[in-house]
């Protein structure tokens, strides 16, 4: 029988149709010829919801209208400008099919006029049709040049564990409950997305809490039980939206979809008219900071000058190999003064000089070149990986305390929403305020079961209002103890990865090779050893966060990938075809 191969993705949202499409392309590609013919190959792909590629982020029923990308077109594509490219080629479907999704992002145009925008925000929801189609294009092209390919949505991995013949996983029909086996898979990647530690979208035992803003209508239902269950308060009902992230601004504009925005000639958002028929929310949004996140548009032309590699190479010299955050955060601060003809630096970042967020995205608004100036140095710095060569105590530092600040000022926001935001605020609907980054607890329920925020006024004392309710909007947990899915806790009781652990820290996520590439660690007797069946990028690493959390990091470990697998097909050696305990499997249908 010839030598044959098989590989596994868990999970096809982005990162798992990212690697789909480059494992397919370096196996079909005639000028890079893999080790083995693709006729030898099989992929089995397994993804929770109903169709692949859009995953959790971009998925029909977890995103609505107004919510964006927090990322410009020209740098979302699972290769190139493959995402604007779609979308030209797409533009006669699109705007007879989805036009809401092109006049989301372009009010009032000529739809026959439209050309997409390589600086434009648009739709995830539109984002998550180009994935989808990605992923069903590159499951046709590979079956067309022999590859077979076994796709299982509506099915959850249960259980994994390496055999002789290989690695071995459990799955199960989310709408029969049958469970079946995988077996004799050579590579596996998991590429699971983010996780909350408890069921999204539902309220706590009390009822106060609402663990996610995802999918928009659970959370917007389980924030109307909420406020009829108070009816009988005289106060305006309000909410309370922890987090002013992209995923906090989903939430506040999920909260006030019944009303409506009203738009310029020009396009611009011109002002809010909330519902008639019922009482409006009044929203409040909470952080640490008490900012949004920066309106931004393309990178500045600015190169760093102190906050180079020659320089933190000086500084690994001087302390055994690792870098300490305070020199690294001297240097940025020597580059932002400089970038900005010394008017801002560091501490800058780490507390923006405006009162209010209402001051901030006016000012953003109005005027954001020296704020794209900031963006452009710590988005830079941020992608200089300095991370991984901290020491651990100062990696701990970094994540508690600063990694917020590089977040919150490197990841952009449309001017679109920008003005949303604004027009909400006007109409009296939403206010915001700061937590601070004292270790207290701000959120606490009260004995008539209403939620008691604290938080820091404008003049920093501290201050207390009553909410109805509170939405989780905040950063993920990467706690693996506290993960929601049996694969992976199973995988951890097993020894088929490990958290990440270094130096006495546990900052969370799965630990990967330490040599580099995305090798996950595994268990062997007393010791920890690459595994030579698993690998992961994305959310489940939790330093990935810090260096990669960008598309082009995506693309970039995905090509990885597709070398790292296809080269190591070729010593599968006298590997025979792998089962699968499933007798019904047809290779020429995707299952559910």
């Amino acid at each position: 029988m010839a030598d044959t191969v098989k590989y596994c993705i868990v999970g096809t949202g982005f990162a798992g149709t990212c690697a789909l499409w480059h494992l397919v392309r370096r196996m079909t590609d005639p000028h890079r010829l893999s080790l083995l013919p693709p006729s030898a190959v099989t992929i089995v792909t397994v993804e929770q919801g109903p169709v692949n590629g859009p995953g959790y982020p971009y998925a029909q029923g977890n995103v609505q209208l107004a919510h964006r990308c927090n990322n410009e077109a020209s740098t979302m594509g699972i290769h190139g400008n493959d995402f604007v490219d779609w979308m030209t080629a797409s533009k006669p479907w699109l705007i007879t099919e989805c036009p809401e999704l092109v006049l989301e992002t372009h009010p009032g145009i000529e739809l026959d006029e439209w050309q997409p925008d390589d600086r434009e925000f648009y739709p995830r929801a539109l984002f998550g049709i180009y994935l989808r189609q990605r992923f069903q294009e590159t499951v046709e092209k590979a079956r067309a040049h022999g590859i077979e390919v076994r796709s299982y949505v509506r099915h959850e991995a249960r259980d994994g564990r390496t055999k002789p013949d290989g690695f071995s996983v459990l799955l199960r029909d989310l709408e029969t409950g049958r469970e079946f086996t995988v077996d004799g898979l050579d590579q596996v990647l998991l590429s699971t997305g983010h996780w909350q530690p408890g069921t999204a979208g539902t309220p706590s035992e009390h009822g106060v809490h609402v663990a996610s803003p995802y999918p928009p209508d659970v959370m917007r239902a389980a924030v109307a039980r909420r406020i009829r269950s108070r009816r009988a308060q005289d106060e305006r009902p309000r909410v309370f939206v922890q987090g002013m992230g992209p995923s906090g601004i989903d939430a506040i504009l999920t909260l006030c979809d019944e009303g409506e925005f009203a738009y310029s000639r020009d396009g611009h958002v011109a002002g809010y008219r909330p519902t008639a028929h019922a009482e409006p929310l009044s929203v409040v949004a909470g952080s640490r900071s008490g900012f949004f996140p920066p309106v931004r548009g393309p990178l500045a032309p600015y190169e760093l000058h102190h906050l180079t590699e020659n320089n933190l190479d000086a500084i690994r010299r001087e302390h055994r190999g690792h870098l300490k955050i305070e020199r690294v955060l001297e240097l940025l601060d020597k580059d932002l003064r400089r970038a900005t003809g010394g008017t801002l630096g560091w501490e800058d970042v780490r507390s923006p000089r405006w009162r209010t967020a209402r001051e901030k995205l006016a000012s953003d608004l109005k005027d954001s070149s020296t704020g794209n100036l900031v963006h452009t140095v710590v988005l830079k710095a941020r992608r200089m990986r300095f991370y991984s060569r901290l020491e651990p105590a100062d990696k701990e530092v970094y994540d508690r305390l600063l990694d917020t600040h590089f977040i919150r000022t490197a990841v952009p926001m449309p001017a679109a929403v920008a003005e949303k935001l604004l027009a909400l605020m006007d109409a009296g609907v939403l206010t915001t305020v700061r937590l601070g980054y004292d270790d207290a607890r701000h959120t606490q329920v009260e004995e008539d079961g209403t939620l008691r925020v604290t938080y820091r006024s404008e003049s920093g004392e501290t201050a207390t209002l009553r909410a109805d309710c509170m939405v989780r909007a905040s950063a993920q947990d990467f706690a693996m103890e506290r993960h929601p899915s049996p694969f992976i806790q199973n995988l951890l009781r097993r020894g088929e990865i490990v958290p990440h652990e270094e130096g006495g820290y546990a900052p969370g996520g799965i630990a990967l090779d330490a040599r580099g590439g995305y090798r996950v660690m595994k268990r062997a007797g007393g010791v920890c050893v690459p595994s030579p069946h698993l690998s992961a990028y994305g959310a489940p690493v939790r330093f990935w966060q810090n260096e990669h959390n960008y598309a082009g990091a995506f693309v970039a470990a995905a090509q990885w990938l597709a070398d790292d697998w296809t080269g190591t097909a070729g010593a599968a050696g006298s590997s025979s075809a792998a089962a699968v305990d499933d007798p019904g499997l047809v290779s020429s249908e995707t299952r559910r």
